[in-house]
């Protein structure tokens, strides 16, 4: 039997941002209002089952990047009953610095990730300005050597890594973006990370303005709307309005943790 899922987002970082910043194409002088970016991990937990999706980013790199950094991601699981150390299986849903910082907070996983992507990562193009620019080589080289210790769980498109959990490439945004669907009581949740940043790129077929494949971008539009049960339990990668349209998990965490489902 499918088990039913809680999901949860994690805010851990924030940056000021106007509504031009997050579009593809020519900016529109007239979209200059503030439309601030979250950064965010989710957990999924199944009883005794947990599984984290994304990692983020360390302070220094926040400092790096001039981020507003709140907390370190991982340290907030604990409040959540999750020791990182402890967490069996982690979905990097692309291999941009703000996704796969603080690996090492999870000594014990195994990291599930597209093989296009890390092929990518460590291909020719790599190297190439406008897309070294979005990674944190540490992070890259860091994965790549648990791949030697047989540590990363390579996915060709889509794939069941749990009783419902599915993982499925989506690419546009980077090479291989994936997303993940979870089945929930409230229905099928998709944790669309950068397939859409906010959710005026889907409501609105206006892609983010950072694209490895365009046509791809716009694919991922409608394979995350095929997947989610409906339109509320399509969760971006990035929007504040995550933090507002779901409910703090406790008290103490609010304005830290939403439950989605």
């Amino acid at each position: 039997m499918t088990k039913s899922h809680e999901v949860y987002a994690i805010k851990y970082s924030t940056r000021e941002a106007v509504c031009s910043d997050h579009f593809y194409g020519a900016a529109d002088p007239h979209e200059n209002y503030s439309m601030p970016m979250d950064y965010y991990i989710w957990l999924i937990k199944a009883g005794d089952q947990v599984i984290v999706v994304d990692t983020g980013f360390n302070e220094a790199v926040a400092a790096e990047r001039k981020r507003n950094f709140l907390r370190c991601p991982a340290s907030v699981l604990g409040k959540l009953g999750v020791d990182p150390a402890s967490v069996p299986l982690v979905v990097i849903t692309h291999m941009h610095y703000d996704h796969l910082g603080n690996l090492d907070k999870f000594p014990n996983a195994t990291f599930v990730v597209q093989e296009e992507e890390m092929a990518f990562w460590t291909g020719k193009y790599a190297s190439k300005p406008h897309f070294l620019h979005h990674i944190t080589t540490d992070d890259v080289v860091h994965l790549v050597k648990e791949n030697f210790k047989g540590r990363v769980q390579f996915v060709n498109g889509s794939k069941a890594i749990l009783p419902g959990v599915t993982v499925h490439k989506a690419g546009g945004h980077s090479a291989g973006l994936q997303i993940v669907e979870v089945q929930t009581e409230k229905g099928t949740v998709v944790l669309a990370s950068d397939a859409t940043h906010y959710y005026k790129n889907i409501n609105e077929d206006r892609p983010f303005w950072v694209v490895t494949h365009l046509p791809q971008m716009y694919d991922a539009f409608e394979l995350v709307k095929s997947l989610a049960d409906s339109p509320e339990l399509i969760i971006p990668g990035h929007d504040p309005l995550v933090m507002e349209r779901f409910p703090a998990a406790s008290d103490e965490l609010e304005g830290i943790v939403v439950r989605i489902a």
